[in-house]
């Protein structure tokens, strides 16, 4: 027979395990208290380390943005972004339209009588489109060795008319004749509220002897910006013989001035190393060595000034490139680059010359002296018919086809020489350069 337990002795075992586990309660809630009390302190801990440090950090921002707005004209002269690329639109060629066969008639307007008030206040309308247009208009000062800047710090001999043409986000662009920078010791812009900064030659070419003069944008203060525009290129093509011309900058003689007239004619070129330039006359007296612009109605450069370029013997009348055949040349000049250059001096192969036995293409009359053409042996009397893939048939094609090029490419210029038996193939490799003076 099993032996019965007493239910008393099962009890007891019972109570014991209740008793410890109310000490083990007791016990953990005393280690919880006491972690509990820990931890509310070290919360207050972090607030008071954590508004602390946010103090701190309010102060040394506050300190930091004063600092750096002290320091801040001295780092941009010193770190300076990489300039922005400048891009002169290109305009398109324009067609002639054809004249309808039978325009219809014009309604006739009686001319209304001109009295002295009606040419004031057409006086008054050019000087304000020249006005404003003068806020983009420059002079260029180049000091000489034996220049006493001090004394001539009002009348700049050595000096020429300029063009803000771009800003490229670190320099003030100008366009100018390049003639004012040799054997200068010293270049300044001088703006039109007197205020001169100095200059540097950026890049130029030789070939029409116009350059780019920089100007740090950090040394321009807040009352010269306010005072300033970049130029507003036309159109030299869309120039017409009687349409009123301003001309501003220095066609006179001396600097800030301003003069009217017209138009005289926009259809004459002028021959150059590897292409053609229009030139736009006008009917204004000019100085012999005048600089300057030519201004629309608009407010548009259509012409810069270059009183070289007119025949030798011809009146002193003002007369300028037209704006049109030199964007590309503003261009390159703008973005340090060199003006692709090759030398050669051609003229049309027309119809009329070509049925005498000469290819068609362009004819080359000269070839420059150490030039690019020279030593890779064209010849005068050769006929240009390709460049690369490019078929020449005129100069204009010739010259657009160089300015896609970069300086320092080889291109292929396809040609015909003469010889005993007539005409036949040959091919130079050129070397693209460029002319600088």
């Amino acid at each position: 027979m099993e032996e019965q337990k007493d239910p008393r002795e099962e009890l007891h075992p019972q109570e014991d395990t209740s008793k410890d586990l109310q000490e083990e309660e007791s016990d953990e809630t005393r280690e919880y208290s006491f972690l509990q009390e820990t931890i509310k302190r070290d919360r207050r801990g972090e607030r008071k380390g954590f508004f602390r440090m946010a103090g701190l950090g309010l102060v040394f921002g506050v300190f930091a943005c004063f600092s750096f707005s002290a320091m801040k004209p001295a780092m941009d002269s010193i770190f300076q972004d990489d300039p922005q690329k400048v891009t002169i639109p290109q305009e398109e060629e324009v067609k002639e339209e054809e004249e309808p066969a039978e325009a219809p008639p014009e309604e006739v307007v009686q001319p209304q009588p001109l009295d002295a008030d009606s040419y004031r206040q057409m006086q008054q309308s050019l000087t304000s489109i020249g006005v404003k247009a003068n806020r983009s208009v420059v002079e260029i000062a180049g000091v000489l060795e034996d220049q006493d800047w001090t004394v001539e710090s009002k009348d700049y001999k050595n000096s020429v008319s300029g063009l803000i043409v771009a800003d490229n986000g670190r320099e003030l662009l100008v366009l100018g004749k390049s003639t004012v920078a040799k054997d200068a010791k010293e270049l300044k812009i001088v703006f039109n509220n007197g205020q001169a900064y100095p200059a540097a030659l950026k890049k130029n070419d030789g070939n029409l002897g116009f350059g780019i003069y920089a100007v740090n944008r950090s040394d321009i203060d807040d009352s010269t910006w306010a005072q300033i525009d970049t130029a507003v290129l036309g159109s030299s093509n869309a120039v017409s013989k009687g349409d009123i011309a301003i001309v501003l900058g220095k066609p006179f003689g001396y600097a800030g001035a301003m003069g009217f007239g017209s138009i005289a004619s926009g259809k004459n070129v002028l021959d150059s190393a590897d292409g053609q330039y229009r030139l736009i006359n006008t009917d204004i007296a000019g100085s012999k060595n005048g600089s300057g612009f030519i201004i629309n109605l608009k407010g548009e450069v259509i012409a810069l000034i270059d009183q070289s370029a007119a025949e030798e013997g011809s009146t002193e009348l003002i007369i300028g490139y037209g704006i049109t055949d030199v964007k590309d040349v503003i261009e390159f000049l703008s973005n340090g680059q060199g003006v692709p250059y090759i030398g050669i001096w051609g003229v049309d192969v027309t119809e009329e010359i070509e049925e005498q036995g000469i290819p068609k293409g362009l004819y080359v009359k000269n070839v420059d002296a150490d030039s690019p053409a020279m030593a890779a042996g064209i010849q005068i009397g050769d006929v240009i018919t390709g460049v690369d893939d490019v078929e020449i048939t005129s100069y204009g094609i010739y010259h657009g086809t160089l300015m896609e090029k970069k300086v320092g490419s080889e291109t292929v210029i396809k040609g015909q020489r003469q010889g005993a038996d007539g005409y036949v193939d040959i091919d130079f490799k050129v070397t693209v350069g460029s002319k600088e003076m």
